[in-house]
């Protein structure tokens, strides 16, 4: 027997004394996101507004823009330290996100989460996941904001989103993001959800340090911002201008041709957090090591050229990151199964999780939180049936040994198509940064006129047979 739906039409107020209102909101939009991935996707407007959709994910922006690049986690701030959730790629795959949390629990004052990136494309659900974990870190902001004011300190977010490379206009076009988006709910309003979308992607942090000892990030370890190296230009002055260095004088410049140099947590914390795709020129460089870098197993420190972008690096530049800033743990995600077949020097993924460096001074492990990925696999391929992992860090380990908590794929799942093409690069090789007319944006700042125009229209209150149903505005006074 189907059990009708009941739909989410006005985000409720975030003023003090909401939580308990958020905490059914949550719930009954998730049981919207579940009941509605069996029906057509243009099915989903009906019980979900694209203003409200909006609303969540400014929401979301909101809170991300007023937190650093490198978020600190300082669990040991309460008097009972919570546990911290450490949440690998998932991928647009909404019900094994479900079942994690039935797994580690959802986030609570006694349970932190971090999500490590890489929340949308090649699922069929990566809207819903993206909304789910902004839901849930909204709704802890609201817990926590009651808690403070009643003299009960946090540390930090109950839950931090950072960015992953797929968090990124490029990645979300190539791998099906977009295009989801607007077989959900149309053109225009499709437009602007991903137009809000972009926005808030370019405002996630890039990394999350818990309790000083422990750094999460989504690929891997980065170069110092881009150098230049001073040098004695010779003692010939510049004639014919005023001011000119007179002839015995040396002048320095500064060029391009330094060797890449090993950035730190100092260098994070200045960084930008890499603009609406994160290229890797100029001030996106950094961001973009963080984003796309990968281990390797032999020493080293070069570019990442099966990538195209970012940097490899090897145990010997692990230990040299975790000796200079003193840590004892890194944990990085941005691989899975299919990635590590391409690299069969490295361990696999099928057990959703792998430590790929260990050192004198401690560790660096991957954690991959999608089973059985990718959800859309060519007909004639063998599938991995891979098993996914969430980290937890405790308190009694220092958080810096986690516990490891695995979990199957919900299947079978509802039948989709996929939202790209399958011949795209499963490993994310070889992929060429779209002009930015291609990603909607011609600036990375600021939204288009037409972008403008689609979020003005999208938020106005939503109207069905003469009933208005929701309004952003509402949520302004919160």
């Amino acid at each position: 027997m189907e059990i009708p739906l009941e739909g989410v039409h006005e985000l409720p107020s975030t003023a003090p004394g909401s939580a308990e209102a958020w905490d059914g909101f949550v719930s009954k939009c998730q049981a919207v996101f579940s009941g509605c991935s069996r029906l057509s996707p243009s099915e989903l407007p009906r019980y979900m507004p694209a203003d409200v959709v909006v609303g969540i994910i400014k929401k979301t922006q909101a809170l991300c823009s007023n937190e650093p690049t490198l978020v600190d986690i300082r669990p040991r701030e309460v008097t009972l330290p919570p546990d911290v959730i450490v949440v690998g790629d998932t991928h647009g795959q909404y019900h094994d996100v479900l079942r994690m949390m039935e797994v580690a629990g959802p986030p609570s004052a006694e349970r932190l989460f971090i999500i490590n990136g890489d929340m949308v494309d090649r699922g069929s659900w990566g809207l819903e996941t993206l909304l789910t974990f902004c839901l849930h870190k909204v709704a802890r902001e609201v817990a926590d904001e009651e808690a403070r004011a009643s003299g009960v300190a946090r540390g930090c977010p109950g839950v931090t989103i950072l960015r992953g490379n797929h968090e990124t206009a490029t990645c979300s076009i190539m791998y099906g993001f977009k295009q989801e988006v607007e077989a959900k709910y149309g053109k225009t309003a499709g437009r602007a959800i991903f137009s809000a979308c972009k926005q808030l992607f370019k405002n996630l942090p890039l990394a999350a340090l818990v309790n000083d000892c422990t750094l999460v990030l989504h690929g891997g370890l980065f170069r110092k911002r881009r150098g230049k190296k001073r040098v004695k230009r010779g003692k010939k002055g510049k004639k014919g201008k005023k001011g000119a260095h007179d002839e015995d004088e040396d002048e320095d410049f500064l060029t391009d041709d330094c060797e890449p140099a090993l950035g730190s947590l100092r260098d994070l914390r200045s960084g930008t957090k890499g603009g609406l795709d994160a290229t890797g020129v100029g001030e996106a460089q950094l961001a973009a090591d963080v984003l796309w870098s990968d281990p390797a197993p032999m020493p080293g420190f070069e570019e990442n050229y099966a990538r195209g972008i970012g940097m490899v690096f090897g145990p010997d530049i692990t230990e040299a990151f975790l000796a200079e800033n003193h840590l004892k743990l890194i944990i990085r995600s941005h691989e899975g199964p299919d990635a590590r077949e391409s690299r069969p020097d490295m361990p696999n993924m099928l057990e959703g999780y792998t430590t790929d460096h260990e050192t004198a001074s401690g560790k660096l492990m991957t954690v991959f939180s999608a089973p059985d990925y990718p959800q859309h696999f060519p007909e004639d391929a063998n599938r991995y049936h891979n098993k996914a992992s969430v980290f937890v860090l405790r308190d009694d380990t220092g958080f810096s040994t986690p516990e490891v908590k695995q979990y199957e794929a919900v299947l079978p799942r509802p039948v989709t198509s996929p939202y790209y093409d399958l011949g795209v690069p499963d490993s994310d090789e070889e992929i060429d940064l779209l002009p930015s007319t291609a990603s909607g944006m011609t600036d990375l700042t600021t939204l288009t006129e037409e972008e403008e125009q689609d979020q003005a229209e999208v938020t106005q209150p939503a109207v069905e047979n003469g009933v208005k149903l929701s309004s952003l505005a509402a949520t302004s006074n919160a």
